[in-house]
């Protein structure tokens, strides 16, 4: 991992120095102390390696590595997931010399900072017949890539966080509703309908009660066999047929032979009785609001539609059949025992097995035990049966009667039940915080080794529901992270290191990091009218936020918000000099020295309107005695 310089004695009047950023966006004041603490053991870590002799990349890519094993971070484990829920990162590695080693897009890698470390490495090995060796790799072949070099490959999941988890769902539901919205503003505006898929069956049947109405009316019509709206029974009844009576209609008598029927009648069996094809299906909890809509539950069927039809008289459901949903109750561990709520109908104290002897277990193949039929309820299960027969189905009136109950307490009886409150707390190293993150983008590193190199690295997530392959700034030198190599012949031997983290997009248009470097490496702002004048470094980086970045005229013609965070290191021969400017709400920023014996951090913070935030601070070289 370290550089052959390690552990040679230092003559040099260099002073080693890590400065970290934990990314821009807005950080809670709950976790600041985790992003802080996160930045702190980066800036540590990465001293030890400093000080006993480790290159400067050495010491980017331990530093990038501490960030990228945080939760809290959006890098690595606890990244941002793509729209299809998997996690996709990018990483670079910027040397002194300028070289670079870039992942993009990269799946089932622990640390990309790592891979992007390796890309560099093997960029400077020739490869036969004078092949150009790669400095960066994305998608599938930097996977591969990793693999044949040893590197571990994870299944997709290992990378995925509990919180990340959860901002994936609630993200997927925010978009799903923005997408509903967005087609209900189109039909209303050009006279569009939605397709008939899409229809919402719940909100159908809510807003239409009357043809819920005449459809049982037909319904019934069907079954006593006389003839609905003028039109004849196919096949005509028998003239033998007697007059049907009102015992005719009730559900015992459909499940027996008709008294006083002629054997050669010609009237279909109530077994077999018809069902109209072209009405709407029975009453059926809407997929994205019911308890189960993440397990594999299965869609309603024929039988399941017959649910809303097969009915007594008075409205309650049939005592010797069962069309009950076909449900897959995998994802529901070990419940105890206590009745549900399914869409009007109350199943009172069962326990579900596996079906195997012994106690409940939460097999993914879960049975119900005390019934014969699993759809079938036994005699001693009729309670749930009668109780559905006194409260039939009601008519939902919006999505928010079908959201699954919990229960609030374990009564026997008058048990009241809430939905689930939203979690508002979140796991991390540090034990439970509470609040909400908004840091969306890169982590990055810029180290300084006893021997005077620097060098940069950057690794990031990704924005949130974002395309799969989509290559963020973090991967790409001069937008993410960017060296500007020290002149042989200056005599100051001035170079100058960026880090960005931002809105990844207009970083990439407006190469951010490459830009900010040549601004204040050579001390100059640019003007109205595309005129520049020479500046001190703070003048530079406030004045490449305002005009190099936010009045670039894509950024200006963009629909997305321009935000960017910038941590630029300038060294020269006298020392190191940090600059840092954001115009997001806030900024984690971390630094140390090799004579300091911990690190110094802060978390920067915007007043808003726009306005840049910037900070810095000076390290000067000493002299060391012999």
């Amino acid at each position: 991992m370290f550089s052959p310089k390690r552990g040679r004695k230092n003559n040099t009047s260099e002073i080693a120095c890590i400065f970290v950023h934990a990314g821009a966006g807005f950080h809670s004041i709950q976790n600041e102390h985790v992003h802080l603490t996160a930045c702190n053991d980066a800036a540590r870590t990465a001293m030890r390696c400093l000080q006993n002799g480790g290159s400067a990349v050495d010491a980017v890519e331990l530093a990038v590595r501490i960030l990228e094993d945080r939760e809290i971070t959006n890098a690595g484990y606890g990244s941002n997931l793509a729209v299809d829920g998997v996690v996709e990162c990018d990483a670079v590695v910027v040397d002194h010399n300028g070289r670079s080693g870039g992942a993009g897009a990269v799946a089932q890698i622990k640390n990309p900072i790592s891979l992007a470390r390796l890309l560099l490495d093997h960029s400077g090995q020739p490869l036969s017949l004078r092949r150009v060796p790669p400095n960066f790799l994305a998608g599938q072949g930097a996977t591969d890539f990793a693999f044949e070099h040893g590197m571990s490959v994870l299944p997709l999941d290992c990378l995925v966080s509990p919180s990340a988890r959860d901002r994936w769902r609630q993200w997927r539901d925010d978009l799903e509703r923005a997408e509903h919205n967005r087609r209900r503003e189109d039909a209303a505006r050009y006279g569009m309908s939605p397709p008939p898929s899409q229809s919402d069956l719940v909100q159908y049947y809510a807003q239409q009660p009357e043809q819920e109405q005449a459809r049982r009316s037909h319904t019934n019509a069907m079954r006593s066999a006389l003839s609905n709206e003028a039109q004849p029974v196919s096949p005509p009844p028998s003239d033998l047929r007697d007059p049907p009576d009102d015992s005719s209609t009730t559900p015992h008598s459909n499940t027996s032979a008709m008294p006083g029927r002629s054997s050669n009648s010609t009237t279909p069996d109530h077994h077999q009785e018809a069902m109209d094809p072209f009405g709407p299906p029975a009453f059926y909890i809407n997929p994205s609001a019911n308890p189960f809509s993440n397990s594999a539950q299965k869609m309603p069927n024929a039988s399941t539609n017959m649910l809303a039809s097969n009915r007594n008289s008075d409205g309650g459901f049939l005592d010797d059949e069962w069309y009950g949903p076909e449900l897959d109750f995998s994802d529901l561990g070990d419940p105890e025992p206590h009745h549900m709520e399914y869409a009007g109908l109350q199943l009172h104290s069962q326990r579900w097995h596996d079906g195997s002897s012994g106690s409940d277990s939460n097999s993914t193949t879960i049975n119900m035990t005390d019934s014969g039929h699993p759809h079938r309820p036994t005699n001693n299960d009729r309670g749930g049966l009668h109780n559905a027969h006194r409260f039939p189905f009601p008519a939902p009136s919006s999505d928010t009667d079908m959201e699954p109950s919990t229960p609030k307490a374990q009564t026997p009886t008058n048990r009241e039940d809430t939905p689930p409150t939203a979690q508002k707390r979140r796991l991390t190293d540090n034990g439970w915080v509470d609040g909400e993150d908004h840091v969306t983008d890169t982590v990055g590193a810029i180290a300084i080794d006893l021997y005077g190199n620097i060098a940069c690295g950057a690794s990031s997530g990704g924005i949130g529901m974002k395309h799969r392959g989509r290559i963020g700034p973090a991967a790409l030198v001069g937008v993410g992270a960017a060296v500007k190599p020290a002149d042989p012949e200056d005599a100051e031997r001035t170079s100058v290191a960026t880090v960005t983290s931002g809105t990844g997009e207009h970083m990439s248009t407006t190469t951010a990091a490459s830009v900010c470097s040549e601004r204040i490496y050579h001390n100059f702002r640019k003007l109205a009218g595309g005129r520049y004048n020479d500046c001190i470094e703070e003048e530079a980086i406030k004045g490449f936020i305002d005009k190099d970045f936010m009045g670039h005229p894509s950024v200006q013609a963009s629909h997305s918000t321009g935000a960017i965070g910038v941590l630029s290191v300038k060294k020269t021969k006298d020392g190191a000099y940090l600059y840092y400017g954001h115009n997001t709400d806030s900024f984690a920023v971390a630094s140390m020295h090799s004579n300091e014996a911990q690190p110094v951090c802060t978390m920067s913070r915007n007043k808003g309107n726009g306005q840049v935030a910037q900070g810095g601070r000076s390290i000067r070289n000493t002299k060391r005695k012999a």
